[in-house]
């Protein structure tokens, strides 16, 4: 079924539980949880004893913490304004030097990124919003900072997360004060993004190792989805032979992770491995970089993968 149909279903479906309930309760909140057309939001102050027992055990780490963080921040400013400006230069005075490496993308579900990505997604902006409003947090309650609640919200498919500080205090704090809470969400960020790169590099071998299957014809009944194709007709898969051409005459053999796969040919052939691939019933594919340590199935390896990447990314 397509993913936007998906979607729609589970709008509509969540536009009338939301509809249900009002009129069943005639009312919109339930306790902490309160709930909007395709939304809700989830308030909390037992975190906030957390962050104190954290913070009181800690202080000075949490305060030396800090402190770097508002630095790192300084930098990281200084640093976007300059790659912005430089690439803005290309752009006007040299155009011919333009390259992949000068392109900004946002980010845009459905239109810069697709939408099988979008689980992947999810669970690294959920990774992410804990502890980027959770160092939020743990800041503020070491300046003093009253909270008046944490919380989470769901706008639809997508996850959200606050704490809510006392805006009176707040106002009133010194202005190191204030730049130490503003600066920690972005500082945990960029320490979990590092902390997954390097989990990475000691993971996952640094070179692909094939492609993964993840699509498939649906009257395809040799590959199957989560086959990880190896080679083609004694061809290594990579990223720079997926679209060199192989020549083959009476057959074609497709090496994948769980044996090797035969398909006899009508005439002979030269033409692209990808154009084979898809010849043979394969829609879909990505490439496969396999753990150091095997965890038996492939397709765990790589969604464990994915999700280390878009953590990376997002963070």
């Amino acid at each position: 079924m397509n993913t936007y149909l998906y979607l729609l279903m589970l709008a509509a479906g969540w536009l009338s539980i939301y509809l249900i309930l009002r009129g069943f309760f005639s009312r919109e909140s339930f306790g902490n949880l309160k709930l909007y057309p395709l939304a809700f939001v989830l308030r909390s102050k037992r975190v906030i004893g957390f962050f104190d027992r954290v913070v009181n055990k800690f202080p000075l780490f949490w305060m030396v913490l800090s402190n770097i963080g508002v630095a790192v921040g300084f930098g990281l400013t200084a640093f976007s304004i300059y790659f912005l400006a430089k690439n803005l230069g290309t752009y006007l005075f040299a155009p011919q030097q333009v390259g992949p490496q000068n392109i900004v993308v946002p980010l845009i579900i459905g239109v810069t990124i697709k939408l099988e990505h979008l689980p992947y997604i999810l669970l690294a902006l959920g990774i992410i919003l804990i502890t980027h409003e959770g160092m939020h947090g743990l800041v503020a309650r070491l300046e003093k900072i009253r909270l008046k609640s944490t919380g989470l919200f769901l706008a639809f498919i997508f996850p959200g997360g606050f704490v809510e500080p006392d805006e009176e205090e707040f106002n009133k704090a010194s202005p190191k004060t204030k730049m130490r809470v503003a600066a920690a969400g972005s500082f945990a960020n960029l320490v979990v993004g590092l902390l997954v790169v390097f989990l990475m590099m000691g993971l996952f071998l640094p070179m692909e190792s094939g492609v993964m299957v993840l699509e498939v014809e649906e009257n395809s009944t040799k590959i199957c989805v989560g086959d990880v194709i190896v080679e083609v007709n004694g061809v290594a898969v990579n990223q720079e032979t997926l679209f060199q051409n192989i020549t083959a005459k009476d057959m074609i053999v497709v090496e994948t992770v769980r044996g090797a796969i035969s398909y006899k040919l009508k005439k002979p052939i030269n033409m692209p491995m990808a154009w084979i691939l898809r010849g043979i019933g394969v829609k879909r594919i990505d490439y496969y970089r396999p753990m150091r340590i095997h965890l038996g199935d492939p397709m765990v390896e790589y969604n464990v993968y994915k999700v280390f990447w878009w953590i990376q990314l997002v963070a």
